[in-house]
């Protein structure tokens, strides 16, 4: 498993990328915003499918539909976060080792999963700036 520092300097990477992409493409038109909706769009759907098969390597309900995948996480994640508020003076170290590993796995999600929401994001901005640039183009 992927460290948690190191997710979380994914997500601080992946952020700042897609800052530097919109600013970018504030300055650009036309054809070289399309080309930047592309790419943004392309390594999204590289980082979703990259997603969509870690759930199925591990067993976890694997939905294409994203209310059921947001409906199951934030169940799995309730469930965490009172096992762990409930249980968390336990001496039984194989449980502590398993409920520090669901803590794990459970961020690991959640930056994943914040890692598309800013794909999406990148891309929604890059579209708005795109028809904003060909509403201002039809005065």
């Amino acid at each position: 498993m992927t460290k948690i520092s190191e997710k979380v300097q994914e997500l601080k990477d992946h952020a700042e990328h897609a800052e530097k992409e919109i600013a970018a493409a504030q300055k650009e038109t036309g054809k070289k915003v399309d080309a930047a909706i592309n790419s943004a769009k392309a390594e999204a759907k590289v980082r979703q499918d990259k997603f969509k098969a870690n759930v199925v390597a591990r067993k976890a309900a694997a939905a294409s539909d994203w209310e059921t995948l947001q409906m199951e996480h934030n169940k799995r994640v309730e469930k965490i976060k009172n096992t762990i508020a409930a249980k968390k003076d336990t001496h039984d170290l194989k449980v502590a080792n398993r409920r520090a590993d669901d803590a794990e796995g459970y961020a690991s999600a959640s930056i994943d999963y914040a890692l598309m929401a800013i794909d999406d994001a990148e891309i929604a901005t890059l579209e708005a700036i795109d028809a904003r640039s060909y509403a201002e183009s039809l005065n």
